[in-house]
């Protein structure tokens, strides 16, 4: 997964007011209802809110507890028998439930490591640790994996060391105005800022042999707070694991871009995977890299690239050196994904997906059995529902991914095969990735940012009694909450940037450094990060709501008028960052012109459904309805974007060089930063096609 980044104003305030009447574990009252519901009729209003009320009081806490425990208990990494075991419990337990969860397996490109070792050699040696110091009595601790980067090539280097900071572009830029080479050199460099992939590309591509990622005190360490065992922070010997697949060209299996990973489908040679890392690269603690860093010299690092060590960095290159060696195997191998369906009565080709990730590093009770755990119980409660005839009138998918942590394996394949139903019939996509912490976050599409607010303030927070929206206010100084762009790093990049699906990325976090490493384990959860599970169930509330208004509603509660309002303000940014406001008029235009198709469709909707809902209505919403399921693929172009065209979506996609977070309108934005003025007018073209092809769709359904 990607790391949730939550909005830290407030917190200590919110923290410091909250009573302790919540810590004995007694659940607050349910936060309100609304009045009214967007986009429900009256005589469905009642219905959806008795609904949603059934639901919520449905949902515990102690179950989640239970199944986060079980599958917590042994790493669950892909293609391990602890992920096999995993596999078998979740289904025991869905299928006891009475659901039918069916497993479907896709055989993918995976590497798995033998030896992986990184020594000191100059100018002392010293073989440096690349596992955490487990107790003894640790169960299953031997399957555990050493520290080690997913698809990093095998192979040896050793060289003089470099330190780059957190090898972004503009530190790769301040080592060359600093006539600081990196050729055949290793370098050294933090976790954080950019996606973890970016780091051994940028560095290969200015010709370094090899790389080495670690964890800086200063970002998630001891400079934070207390650590591990103490509190939530990294210990000197954690390590965060990771893939580095470069999955912002394409995420899934390398050798079936576009493809699912099934019997029949063509597969690259892997030789001709051009999109896999080329130099061997490994992460290690920051107890181990400080003995690399200290032995540094050459030019002092400047003052913001210094980090929490108790010392002074350097740049090198000089006497420091390091050899690299990694023993990694390359096979074909299974991921399997779990899905269950919640049939629909009315509209049952229409489909709302609630997808988790069950594959983990290490233990991974934070990243991401919460978010499995919690799936697994939203599965149970409306399982247990359509039993007693509460049945939604859309189906409801839900669904566990495996092979997240490599690549987004598990989803990417099964959207790329289920891509015609999905791109005809998917209404949204909801994401659980991390939801075992206190303080609530979300990204999302401008068309859900309405409802995600109206859910927040129907469900309760766990630590004051709050709503959750209200708590997000305050931890925000007061001000409406930002809800967060979609880039990548987590399972909904195949549904919204290769399918067109609306997608909300959201849960709940707790600021610590447990992420990636053999410390992510039932402890620190139920001591730091989520005691008494309490924010997981109220993860479950959330989602499930979601899923249940755009399940059940008359008029599906698709804002586009706010997405096109967004759209605007994104293209004048470019105007005021030196865009040619004449290139982007028509763009810019028809931007306007879907705003206000957008709006007068909303305002259709609301007219046929204020006072109840005749038969001749009845049709008219199916066409709105179309209408609404429509515009976000008027965003897509087949072609794709010119530098990866698996990213179809002209809006959003991950940048280049930062991986997870979002570059809105990725096609224009990459070719103005080339002075490609050809390149420049083709995105430009093709913004205002898909802009114009939503505004026609809008408009379409009100005529």
């Amino acid at each position: 997964m990607r790391r949730r980044r939550i909005a830290l104003a407030g917190i200590l305030t919110a923290a410091l007011v909250t009573t302790t009447s919540f810590s004995t574990g007694a659940w607050p009252v349910q936060a309100q209802p609304s009045e009214g519901l967007t986009g429900f009729s009256p005589e469905m209003n009642n219905w959806q809110q008795q609904f949603e009320e059934r639901y919520s009081e449905g949902v515990r806490a102690e179950r989640i507890k239970k199944d986060s425990r079980a599958m917590s208990q042994r790493p669950s990494q892909v293609a391990s028998e602890g992920n096999d075991a995993s596999l078998d419990y979740a289904v025991k337990k869905l299928k006891k439930a009475g659901l039918n969860p069916k497993v479907k397996s896709y055989d993918v490109y995976l590497s798995t490591p033998k030896k992986i070792s990184v020594t000191q050699t100059a100018p002392e040696k010293r073989e440096l640790q690349v596992m955490e110091n487990l107790p003894k009595e640790t169960p299953f601790k031997e399957e555990v994996l050493p520290g080690y980067n997913a698809y990093s090539p095998a192979g040896k280097a050793e060289a003089e060391l470099v330190y780059a900071n957190y090898a972004r572009p503009e530190d790769f830029a301040e080592l060359e105005k600093r006539g600081v080479s990196v050729e055949g050199k290793i370098v050294i460099a933090r976790y954080g800022e950019n996606f973890r992939g970016v780091k051994p590309d940028l560095a290969a591509q200015h010709g370094a042999v090899g790389m080495i990622i670690y964890s800086d005190p200063a970002d998630d360490g001891y400079k934070k707070g207390k650590v591990y065992p103490d509190g939530p922070w990294r210990p000197a010997d954690g390590i965060q694991r990771g893939s580095i697949l470069p999955i912002y060209q394409y995420p899934g299996d390398p050798l079936t871009p576009g493809t699912p990973s099934i019997q029949g489908e063509k597969r690259l040679d892997p030789e001709e995977a051009d999109h896999l890392p080329t130099i061997p690269t490994t992460p290690i603690s920051y107890g181990e890299a400080k003995h690399l860093l200290k032995s540094m010299d050459g030019p002092k690092a400047p003052q913001e690239w210094q980090g929490g060590l108790p010392f002074t960095y350097h740049l090198g290159p000089g006497s420091a050196k390091a050899k690299i060696d990694l023993d990694i195997d390359y096979e074909q191998k299974p991921v399997h994904d779990v899905i269950v369906k919640i049939p629909g009565k009315t509209y049952p080709q229409q489909t709302i997906v609630i997808g988790a990730h069950r594959d983990t590093w290490g233990y991974g009770t934070q990243d991401n059995i919460s978010g499995w755990a919690t799936t697994m119980e939203i599965a149970r409660v409306l399982g247990k529902m359509a039993e007693k005839g509460w049945q939604p009138e859309r189906t409801i998918v839900l669904a566990g991914w495996d092979g997240e942590e490599y690549g987004l394996l598990g989803s990417t394949e099964w959207a790329e095969e289920k891509r015609d139903p999905l791109m005809k019939h998917a209404v949204a996509y909801l994401n659980l990735d991390g939801v075992g912490g206190k303080y609530f976050d979300a990204s999302a599409v401008p068309s859900l940012n309405h409802l995600i607010t109206s859910v927040t303030k129907d469900v309760t927070e766990p630590r004051n009694g709050k709503s959750i929206y209200e708590d997000w206010v305050e931890r925000s100084d007061g001000e409406k909450p930002t809800i967060g762009q979609l880039g990548s790093g987590s399972d909904y990049t195949a549904f919204l940037q290769h399918n067109g699906v609306p997608s909300i990325d959201a849960g709940f976090s707790t600021p610590g450094g447990q992420y990636h490493s053999a410390y992510d384990n039932t402890d620190a959860m139920e001591r730091f990060l989520d005691p008494g599970y309490q924010h997981q169930a109220a993860a479950a509330k959330v989602h499930g709501i979601l899923a249940l208004r755009l399940a059940n509603a008359d008029v599906l509660p698709l804002q586009y008028s706010a997405y096109g309002e967004t759209v605007e303000k994104l293209l004048l940014e470019q105007v005021e960052k030196g865009a040619s406001k004449e290139e982007l008029k028509g763009a810019i235009e028809a931007a306007k012109a879907w705003q206000e198709a957008a709006r007068n469709l909303e305002k259709e909707a609301d007219s046929l459904i204020e006072d109840g809902i005749t038969p001749e209505e009845r049709e008219k919403l199916r066409s709105i309805n179309r209408a609404l399921l429509k515009q976000e693929r008027d965003l897509m172009q087949e072609e794709g974007i010119p530098s990866r065209p698996w990213y179809k979506h002209q809006i959003w996609a991950p940048g280049l060089t930062t991986g997870y977070a979002a570059q809105p309108l990725p096609a224009l934005a990459e070719a103005l930063e080339s002075g490609d003025e050809s390149a420049v007018q083709q995105a430009a073209d093709w913004l205002e096609a898909s802009l114009q092809d939503a505004a026609d769709t809008a408009q379409s359904a009100v005529r």
